[in-house]
C-alpha cells in the first residue's frame, strides 16, 4: 500500500512508522539527498543508530557534521551479502535504522526477495528498520505485503523559498532588489521540480539576468519567466509532460461564447484568494466535438486567461513495455502536476488512450485499467489547484466512469460553428498578424476596405464565403484562408474573397465525411453535455444579417 508523504508532514509520518516498528520501508523519491537529510534528523530525535549502504561504497556511517563516511570493516557491495550482514547484525543494535540506496536492481534475484521477507519478519522482533531509497516504484508482488511504500513528495513552497534565498544572497549585488511579488512568482515557477532542479533553474536564470543587465537589454524579462523557461526543460524529463508557453487568448478563439463566459467567470479560481474565499478546488472541463472546432485552442487560451502555465499531459506516452513502468509514469506525471499546483493540464484527444477500457485487461494484464483507475481517482480526489482541460473527438468506446458527473466540473459539446461564428472565424483568420503585411497597416472589418479588391466591397463575395463554409470547422475555414493567400502570392496580388471562396467550394468538410459520427455525438450531447455556443447565438442560425 502506497502513501504520499507531504514535506510538512514527512518527518512525523516517517517517525510514526519507525516508532510503530515497521520493519521494511520502501521510500519512493527522486531526491535521495533530501530524503536522507530528513532521516538523519529523525534518527537523532529518536536516538536511533543509523547506517547507510550502497552498491558502490558498501556500508557507511555518519561522520562529523553529518557527513557520510565509508566503513573500513564492512566494504560489502553485493546485494545478497549486504542483506545477509544486516540480518545478522547483533541484537544489541535494537532500533537501528538501515538506509539502503538503490537496492531495487537486486530484486531480480529470488534470494534477495527471500532475504527481504526474512528481514521483515525478524526486524519486527527487535524494532529495527530497513529503509530502501529508490527513484522508481520497483516493489514486486512477492514482497509487497512485507514492505510499506512511502512516497517522498517534491519540495513545497517553504523548501523552494530557501533555495531562492540562498542563491539570491550570493547574487544580490549583481541582480538588485527583487520585489516580494516577483519572489512568489519565482517560487511558483519552480514548483514541480526537485530541489536540485530548482537550484539549477534559478541559478541559470540569475546568470542569464546578470548577462542581460550587463548588455543593457530592454525590457528585461522577469526572473520568474526565465525560471519557467528552464523549468520547461526539466518537466520534459518525465517523458509524459510538456510545458507550453501559451500565447493564445480567448480573442483567438472564434465563437464558443458560452464556453468563453464559463471560463472567464473562473479565471481566478486557481489563486490563493480563491482558496481563502473557500472556493472548492476546481477539477476541469471535458470538451467533446469534431476535430478542428477549437477545443485545443480553447485549452491553450484558458491557461493564458488564468495566468498559469500550460502543461500538456500525453497519456499515450504513459504506456511503456517494461513491467510496472506504465503505472510509474502515471504516478510520476500526477505527482509532478500536484507539485506544480497552479496550472492548466491539457489532455489532448484523450479517447486514444482510454477508449475500450472494458476489454483491455485481457490483452495487457490489466495495465490500462490500473493506469485509468489511477487517473480517475486523482481527478476525483485531487486537492492541488490544477485545472484539467481534456479534449475528445469521439465519445464511443470511452468508459462511462470518465464521463459521469463529478469527474469534471462541466462537459461541453463543441459543435460546428454557426453562421455568426463562421463570420467571426473568417474575420479572425484574415486579420491575423502574419497576413497584415500582405494587405495594409490597419485592421480589416468584415471586408469593407482594401483587403479585398474593389469589386468585393459590396460584401457580396464575403457573404458567399460565409454561406459556402456552412458545415466547416474552424480549422477548415482557416485552411481556406491560407489557400487563398497562397493563390494571391502566386498571382502577385493581394488576398481576394474570390480565392477564399474557391478554396471553400473545392473542400469536402469533415462534417460530411464523418456525418454518422457527428450525428451520434450530437445525440449524446443533448443529454450529457452543455453547448459551448449559447442558445441565443445558435438560434440565430439562418437569420444572419451582415453589416454593410
Amino acid at each position: 500500500m502506497s502513501e504520499s508523504v507531504q514535506n510538512a508532514a514527512s518527518y512525523e509520518k516517517l517517525a510514526m512508522h519507525i516508532r510503530a516498528a515497521y520493519p521494511v520501508i520502501f521510500m519512493l523519491t527522486a531526491e535521495e539527498s533530501r530524503a536522507e537529510k530528513e532521516i538523519v534528523g529523525l534518527s537523532k530525535s529518536l536516538g536511533r543508530k543509523l547506517t547507510f549502504w550502497s552498491h558502490t561504497d558498501g556500508f557507511m556511517s555518519l561522520g562529523p557534521n553529518d557527513s557520510i563516511v565509508g566503513s573500513k570493516d564492512e566494504k560489502i557491495e553485493d546485494y545478497i551479502d549486504a542483506l545477509s550482514f544486516i540480518r545478522t547484525d547483533p541484537p544489541s543494535n535494537s532500533g537501528k535504522i538501515y538506509i539502503m540506496r538503490d537496492l531495487h536492481p537486486g530484486f531480480t534475484s529470488p534470494k534477495v526477495l527471500r532475504l527481504i521477507r526474512d528481514i521483515s519478519r525478524e526486524f519486527k522482533q527487535n524494532r529495527k528498520t530497513m529503509i530502501m531509497l529508490s527513484p522508481i516504484n520497483a516493489v514486486l508482488p512477492q514482497i509487497e505485503r512485507d514492505v510499506t511504500t512511502l512516497e517522498f513528495s517534491l519540495p513545497k513552497r517553504a523548501d523552494l523559498l530557501k533555495v531562492w534565498n540562498s542563491l539570491y544572497e550570493t547574487n544580490k549585488k549583481a541582480i538588485g532588489v527583487v520585489a516580494e511579488d516577483e519572489v512568489e512568482l519565482i517560487v511558483q515557477a519552480a514548483s514541480g521540480l526537485t530541489t536540485v532542479e530548482a537550484e539549477n533553474s534559478i541559478a541559470m536564470s540569475l546568470i542569464e539576468r546578470q548577462k542581460m543587465v550587463q548588455a543593457k537589454v530592454s525590457p528585461l524579462p522577469s526572473l520568474s519567466r526565465l525560471v519557467m523557461r528552464e523549468k520547461a526543460e526539466a518537466v520534459k524529463k518525465s517523458g509524459v509532460l510538456e510545458y507550453f508557453d501559451a500565447t493564445e487568448t480567448m480573442a483567438d478563439v472564434g465563437g464558443l461564447d458560452a464556453l468563453k463566459g464559463w471560463i472567464n467567470i473562473r479565471k481566478n479560481a486557481l489563486t490563493l484568494q480563491a482558496q481563502e474565499f473557500g472556493l472548492p478546488t476546481p477539477r476541469g472541463i471535458l470538451l467533446v466535438g469534431l476535430p478542428g472546432c477549437g477545443k485545443s485552442l480553447s485549452a491553450k487560451a484558458s491557461a493564458a486567461i488564468m495566468g498559469v502555465p500550460l502543461i500538456r499531459f500525453d497519456i499515450g506516452r504513459v504506456f511503456a513495455g517494461l513491467v510496472g513502468k506504465s503505472e510509474e509514469n502515471m504516478r510520476l506525471g500526477l505527482q509532478t502536476i500536484d507539485a506544480i499546483g497552479n496550472c492548466v493540464v491539457w489532455l489532448d484527444e484523450m479517447e486514444k488512450a482510454f477508449a475500450g477500457m472494458g476489454g483491455s485487461g485481457s490483452t495487457d494484464s490489466g495495465v490500462s485499467q490500473r493506469v485509468f483507475g489511477s487517473f480517475i481517482t486523482w481527478m476525483q480526489e485531487k486537492t492541488s489547484p490544477s485545472f484539467v482541460m481534456a479534449t475528445v473527438n469521439r465519445i464511443d468506446g470511452l468508459p462511462p466512469e470518465l464521463l459521469r458527473k463529478g469527474r469534471f466540473d462541466e462537459i461541453f459539446f463543441v459543435n460546428l460553428p454557426t453562421d455568426a461564428e463562421r463570420k467571426e472565424v473568417l474575420t479572425l483568420h484574415v486579420n491575423k498578424d502574419r497576413r497584415k503585411p500582405e494587405f495594409r497597416n490597419g485592421p480589416w472589418k468584415h471586408g469593407m476596405d482594401d483587403v479585398f479588391s474593389e469589386k468585393d466591397k459590396t460584401m457580396r463575395v464575403f457573404e458567399e464565403c460565409v454561406d459556402a463554409s456552412k458545415g466547416f470547422s474552424g480549422s477548415e475555414i482557416e485552411e481556406a484562408v491560407v489557400s487563398g493567400l497562397h493563390t494571391a502570392f502566386h498571382r502577385k496580388t493581394n488576398q481576394k474573397a474570390d480565392y477564399i471562396l474557391s478554396a471553400l467550394i473545392n473542400t469536402n468538410p469533415l462534417s460530411k465525411s464523418a456525418k454518422t459520427q457527428l450525428d451520434a455525438m450530437k445525440s449524446w450531447a443533448e443529454k450529457n453535455a452543455r453547448a459551448a455556443t449559447s442558445a441565443a447565438v445558435a438560434e440565430g442560425e439562418g437569420k444572419r444579417k451582415l453589416e454593410m
